[in-house]
């Protein structure tokens, strides 16, 4: 219930921002009007350039701030029109130590990326010292902010604001995240899997099975299974892993 009060939220600040940008293109177009013609052109390309790489400069935020945070973090772009599929960060932990305000961190490094292009569009809007035709750079990394801010789940995920929502009040979803990630800085750091504590991996909260952190659970228990010599869990988790990814994996 309370998620779908969320998305309706989004639904209208969406309508909002909608026609905010429809009258902010025709009031700006009247304004730079009066400077000529290249102004009006360079609008529009500022306009499309915004729409083409504000998920990019989203991810990019991530990006970074995982590297600062000392995540490992790997940048994809999965094709040359990111306004059609965006560009994905897969975030992976270096070291085990605070785990959780470092993942925040990373989750906040998306829309603080997005804000200070709203920032630099509204500056370009209001100061006249500032070329005006740059203002478009606002329009799309406030609608990406939006979609990011709300603490809600879309059919293509968690929300940024979601995944930091539910480390902040440490949610069953927060705990099996974090153990997922734990097990990962392990095993990235050289160490065997067995030589994890087992309650890592199996003294946790039981989560909804459609989500991701579940799915890498299900596998990484597969996976300590098959070290510890218990080869009848390690396939039946395999398998449970195998048919989880078939269900609910994009």
């Amino acid at each position: 219930m309370k998620n779908l009060v969320l998305k309706i939220v989004s639904y209208i600040l969406w309508v909002l921002c909608t026609a905010g940008v429809i009258g902010y293109i025709f009031y700006t177009c009247y304004v730079i009007h009066s400077y000529g013609t290249a102004d009006i052109w360079l609008f529009l390309l500022f306009f499309v350039l915004s729409a083409l790489t504000a998920s990019g400069v989203h991810e990019l935020g991530h990006f970074v701030f995982g590297l600062f945070s000392g995540m490992r973090a790997k940048l994809t772009v999965r094709s040359f029109l990111p306004l059609v599929r965006a560009p994905s960060v897969e975030i992976v932990p270096q070291r085990e130590d605070k785990l959780k305000s470092r993942l925040i961190v990373t989750a906040l490094g998306g829309v603080l990326f997005n804000f200070i292009f709203i920032v630099l569009g509204l500056v370009a809007l209001f100061v006249p010292q500032v070329p005006i035709w740059i203002s478009p750079i606002a329009i799309w990394h406030l609608s990406i902010f939006f979609d990011n801010v709300l603490p809600v789940t879309y059919g293509t995920g968690k929300t940024d604001g979601l995944v930091i929502a539910e480390l902040a009040r440490n949610s069953p979803e927060a705990q099996v995240m974090l153990a997922v990630l734990v097990a990962q800085a392990h095993i990235l750091s050289g160490k065997p899997i067995e030589e994890l504590d087992r309650s890592v991996l199996f003294d946790l909260p039981q989560i909804m099975e459609d989500d991701p952190a579940f799915i890498s659970l299900t596998e990484l228990r597969a996976e300590y299974c098959e070290a510890v010599g218990d080869g009848e869990n390690a396939a039946a988790y395999r398998a449970r892993a195998e048919q989880l990814k078939g269900e609910y994996s994009a």
